[in-house]
């Protein structure tokens, strides 16, 4: 899920607005945000046809798993279950944390994987390095995310300086363990806590210290077994170093909750950099309005309305109507007011044991959308 990857936006996209927008809200940001979309989005890289000659040498050596990649592809078609049972994924034996927990041995993620693999093990001699960079990242993070539990879910709590989301991990915690106050940024390093006792090997991976990992308020609460939560660093920190951490999470954890607020919930940079570059990952993605608490009357549900119609556009689809897609609602951490619910989804979430599966599907169908000008011409 790493956000920079195949971002076209401006990362200081937000740069340009006087000092005083940063800290009221109003029409004029809406206006100021369609204004700044106006002026267009930077234009995607034009896909490279490959000549007719060497486009057959291609296809040919394809695996016959990628024909789920580009779809129309001549002499290509999808592998059996029998064919697909008879490869070897490679790498370690892949743990299950209790019965009925899905995992890279079951499912369609194991052999999407397994073509991958084969696509860029051919496709060496033919592409340059840094064009299977990525996927060769996807496919690393997929064998070190497959040594550990799905029946554990990691996920992460981010958001830009002030809007509360130390709080709100509190909140979701049980107990106060993040400091929060209105010192900025307030959240220097990571910090985890954990509704499990045997969550040491993925935060490991992720590089949070034994000193920063927490236990949730007691009693734990049952419905959030096997959850493991993150409280990032602002993603707008001015201080060097937390945006790389902060960038470098978002590509190893499974779900991302976003916090924003009434004042900076449209602010370009959260959008730019983070948001529309992520839109493949809606299934594992929460996006929490926080501080309802200070909006008044009715302006709590045209803010949440106006942010729904700002991520649409940013081509997040919206789990709404029983649709799989992000999840977006409105709560106070400070008040409780829709803790509650947003509590419960992250139970589900974990419950289901999907979501490392989904992550990973999603960024396979990344990966593929770089790679596919590659071997398939535009006409």
């Amino acid at each position: 899920m790493t956000a920079t990857e195949g971002n076209g936006g401006n990362e200081n996209g937000g740069g340009d607005r006087a000092a005083g927008d940063r800290h009221t809200w109003d029409d004029g940001l809406i206006a100021r945000r369609a204004q700044w979309r106006a002026g267009g989005r930077a234009a995607s890289r034009p896909a490279r046809a490959v000549d007719e000659g060497r486009a057959e040498e291609a296809v040919s050596d394809i695996p016959h798993g990628a024909a789920g990649f580009f779809p129309g592809l001549p002499g290509l078609s999808g592998l059996s279950g029998e064919e697909s049972g008879r490869r070897s994924f490679g790498g370690p034996p892949y743990a299950v944390y209790q019965a009925g927990v899905r995992s890279f041995t079951t499912g369609t993620l194991r052999p999407r994987l397994e073509a991958l693999r084969q696509l860029v093990g051919l496709s060496r001699s033919r592409l340059e390095g840094r064009t299977l960079a990525g996927a060769a990242r996807v496919l690393d993070e997929a064998d070190a995310r497959g040594r550990h539990p799905y029946g554990h879910t990691v996920v992460a709590v981010a958001g830009a300086t002030g809007s509360g989301k130390s709080t709100l991990f509190n909140a979701l915690a049980g107990a106060p363990l993040s400091e929060a106050g209105i010192r900025r940024p307030t959240t220097a390093t990571p910090l985890a806590c954990a509704w499990t006792d045997h969550a040491d090997g993925l935060l490991d991976r992720l590089g949070i210290p034994a000193v920063d990992r927490r236990n949730p308020g007691y009693p734990y609460d049952p419905a959030l077994r096997g959850l493991v939560l993150l409280d990032l660093p602002d993603h707008d920190s001015a201080v060097p170093g937390h945006r790389e951490r902060v960038d470098r999470l978002l590509g190893l954890v499974d779900a991302v909750v976003w916090v924003v607020d009434p004042e900076k919930y449209a602010d370009a940079v959260l959008h730019e950099r983070y948001l529309r570059p992520l839109a493949g990952y809606a299934e594992v993605t929460f996006v929490v309005l926080n501080q309802v608490d200070r909006l008044p009357g009715e302006a709590a549900d045209q803010v949440l309305d106006d942010l729904r119609r700002l991520l649409d556009e940013d081509g997040l689809a919206l789990g709404e109507h029983g649709e799989p897609g992000a999840a977006v609602l409105a709560l106070s951490a400070l008040t409780g007011e829709g803790v509650g619910e947003l509590r419960e989804m992250l139970g589900r979430l974990t419950a289901e044991s999907g979501a490392a599966e989904r992550r990973l599907s999603a960024d396979v169908d990344g990966t593929m959308t770089r790679l596919r000008p590659q071997y398939v011409a535009d006409s």
